[in-house]
């Protein structure tokens, strides 16, 4: 059992099934323009804010990479996509975040995604509520795997990080929270991690609703 008084969730790959329509748009959009994206390099971007996604594509391709320009296709074709595709949400999801309420746990997403397309997306799966916190990866200087996004979750929860517990598919963000010193768990989406990324962690689970006989409201008398 894992006594805690919050939890810090990812958004894609780990509450909203994303990273396989991610994985299309980039291949589709770098093609377009005459470029390929590996899966090694797919695997170093995921979890990743704009900012760290950008120096990672300029320092593979040079600097006469035109960032903005595929970036801009990509979004276009991510809005075609979703205006025709509901949102998918994760298996057990609903079932968590009803637990840690009942559990009086704070909550907090943290994603390298945009703030705006964050709370956009939690609405439309009609989750926002839930959350006393929620960060996206424009309103934090360092991107994962640097730990600044989940330091500041912690922050805006005003909890210890010992009495926090991180969720994540991604090996960035398993990095990030480890890099802050906050427990996390994993829940693997397209990729399973190798055993030096997992040992970062204090658990492996297949779904979100095997962590609710896990996790138990901390008694601070105690």
């Amino acid at each position: 059992m894992l006594e805690l008084n919050a939890v810090i969730f990812d958004m894609d790959g780990l509450m909203i099934d994303t990273e396989p329509v991610g994985k299309m748009l980039v291949k589709t959009s770098h093609e377009r323009f005459g470029y390929e994206i590996t899966e090694d390099m797919f695997y170093h971007l995921i979890g990743t804010n704009e900012k760290t996604s950008k120096a990672y594509y300029h320092s593979v391709f040079g600097e006469d990479y035109p960032y903005q320009k595929i970036k801009d296709y990509r979004d276009q074709l991510r809005k075609e996509y979703f205006n025709s595709h509901p949102l998918e949400v994760k298996k057990g999801l609903y079932d968590l975040l009803e637990d840690l309420k009942k559990k009086n746990i704070k909550m907090a997403v943290a994603s390298s995604t945009r703030y705006e397309r964050v709370l956009s997306n939690l609405k439309s799966i009609k989750v926002d509520h839930y959350f006393d916190a929620i960060i996206g990866g424009d309103q934090i200087q360092h991107g994962k795997p640097a730990p600044d996004i989940f330091l500041k979750a912690v922050e805006l929860l005003g909890v210890s990080k010992e009495d926090a517990l991180v969720l994540e598919d991604s090996k960035n963000g398993i990095l990030a929270a480890h890099a802050g010193n906050i427990p996390v768990i994993c829940i693997p989406d397209l990729i399973h991690h190798s055993k030096d990324i997992l040992d970062l962690t204090v658990g492996c689970y297949d779904s979100l609703d095997q962590l609710i006989d896990v996790i138990v409201k901390k008694d601070d008398k105690a």
